[in-house]
């Protein structure tokens, strides 16, 4: 049952994530200007759907699946996540 609970808060932190940066597509985002660039406008709004379909998975797994399936979504929010941060630390 602790792992229900804990797989969603993860999956509102995944939304979370989402909505900020699908919000902040269009202002500033930390120091960047999105609408400067329109190459980091596009991953922003492409790692949100991302996030939002991980976590309708998650959503599905965690009510359905077994415990051991919930791995799935850790892992893909957490490499999603990283790919976004790995390609906002290398923007020049």
């Amino acid at each position: 049952m602790i792992i229900k609970i804990l797989m969603i808060f993860f999956v509102i932190f995944l939304l979370a994530l989402a909505y900020i940066l699908w919000s902040h597509s269009n202002k500033k985002f930390l120091i960047y200007s999105p609408d400067e660039n329109l190459t980091l406008k596009n991953v922003m709004r492409f790692t949100s759907v991302l996030l939002i379909l991980v976590a309708i998975l998650g959503i599905v797994i965690a009510f359905i699946g077994n415990k051991e399936a919930n791995f799935i979504t850790l892992l893909l929010g957490s490499l999603i996540a990283a790919g976004f941060s790995i390609y906002l630390a290398n923007i020049r």
